[in-house]
């Protein structure tokens, strides 16, 4: 697990600060899978039509990653198909119900839609996740219902 860690530590520290939030965990196999990494490279340059690619081939190969899912969610929310969107954040949480990431993006994507109710439950979902040690997900997502509410 240290190594694991560590492994995520200089993989944090070279890529350089990222202008998205968290998108989640990631296991062993996809730090070696050089399609992730493309498609986060899409990302990291708001090519959403891209990341949806490489993304949706990827899932030929790693249909039960709940990272995928979540990452594949992201890009379509951004390109703005909520519709794709909730679809994946939904099957990353079917994968892994705890997936804090998936529960951030998806309470932002009801937000984006006006279902602050939706929103909501997420927002409650991660409070309890994130009751013994605080995470950046539910501090996104207070911040994004705090100004959907002021709007």
């Amino acid at each position: 697990m240290f190594k694991f860690l560590m492994q995520l530590s200089v993989i944090s520290s070279i890529c350089c600060t990222v202008s998205y939030a968290n998108l989640g965990n990631l296991n062993d196999a996809d730090l070696n899978n050089p399609i992730i990494e493309e498609g986060k490279a899409a990302l990291q340059r708001e090519d959403w039509s891209g990341a949806i690619i490489i993304f949706e081939q990827a899932l030929q190969d790693i249909s039960g990653s709940a990272d995928l899912q979540n990452f594949l969610g992201y890009a379509y929310r951004k390109s703005g198909n909520l519709t794709q969107a909730l679809d994946h954040y939904k099957m990353a949480l079917k994968i892994n119900p705890d997936h804090k990431a998936a529960l951030e993006y998806l309470g932002e994507a009801y937000i984006a839609l006006g279902d602050l109710k939706s929103a909501q439950i997420q927002l409650d979902r991660l409070q309890h996740l994130c009751s013994s040690t605080p995470c950046e997900e539910l501090n996104e997502l207070q911040q994004a219902m705090i100004e959907a509410t002021q709007q």
